[in-house]
């Protein structure tokens, strides 16, 4: 939902400004597109540190939602982990419901109480913050910084 450019710390500023401010749906909304973008760049990164090009994880990461990002992810994680494991549970449990909910918000099929919003935004806040300070400290890298790879594939088999 937010560029890169604008930051990580200025995205998690203005989704706050937005709970603050009493749009715990839309905020609800921009934290989960948030969390999404942030699966899909450390995807990338988790692509490039197995040795596929940046070509390669673009495409294997391009038009993917939630639901396909979670699934690709212990393929390429480190340890072959799954993304709850990786984040941690008590960061992930919550999430799921909250994908749910922005999806059913964002297409009309049910309105929730701003209440409930406001605490599954925090929730994925939580998980978010969480996910990016994982992402760094294993893979030395920030999901919020400009990707860059090799353009041929380095294979670890092959090297």
């Amino acid at each position: 939902m937010y560029p890169i450019a604008l930051g990580f710390d200025e995205a998690i500023n203005r989704i706050e400004a937005l709970l603050n401010n009493g749009h715990d749906a839309e905020a609800l909304v921009t934290s989960v597109f948030t969390l999404e973008k942030t699966m899909r760049r450390s995807l990338k990164i988790a692509i490039l540190a197995r040795g596929f090009s940046l070509k390669q994880s673009q495409r294997f990461t391009e038009r993917k939602g939630f639901g396909e990002l979670k699934e690709m992810w212990d393929l390429f994680d480190k340890d072959y982990r799954a993304l709850p494991a990786f984040v941690g549970n008590e960061h992930w449990q919550h999430i799921p419901t909250a994908v749910e909910m922005r999806n059913k918000l964002v297409h009309g099929a049910k309105v929730y109480k701003l209440a409930e919003c406001k605490l599954f935004a925090g929730h994925v806040l939580s998980a978010l913050k969480k996910l990016r300070a994982t992402v760094q400290t294993e893979y030395r890298r920030d999901p919020w910084q400009r990707i860059t790879g090799k353009r041929t594939p380095r294979l670890q088999w092959l090297a």
